[in-house]
């Protein structure tokens, strides 16, 4: 292999190398997704669809009516103490024993 360098009267030596031989770090691989899981187990910044409430009918009755059914989209938006998602351009507060009744599609960040 040959190395062929031009200089230019504009570009000291020095930094045409550091140019030509500048690292770039390597893309970081992609995480696998779950197929389904809990939505306690979603990270922050995460989209889902819900798949399933497995709550008992009183809780789901109460989740159906703020907007939160099966087949909706949702975002995490902290997952920290509980969960706060983003329910149809409203914030929805769940708590993280709810949440884990809660069966999720990810859907990416």
């Amino acid at each position: 292999m040959k190395l062929i360098l031009t200089f230019t009267a504009s570009v000291a030596p020095g930094l045409m190398l550091k140019r030509l031989f500048r690292r770039t770090p390597a893309p970081a691989a992609p995480r696998p997704r779950c197929a389904e899981c809990p939505l306690a187990a979603c990270a922050s910044g995460c989209q889902a669809a819900v798949l399933r409430m497995e709550c008992d009918h009183g809780e789901a009755h109460r989740l159906r009516g703020m907007g939160l059914f099966e087949g909706t989209c949702v975002r995490v938006l902290d997952s920290r103490n509980g969960m706060l998602l983003e329910v149809k351009g409203s914030r929805l507060a769940l708590g993280e024993q709810l949440a884990r009744t809660i069966t999720v599609l990810p859907l990416g960040a």
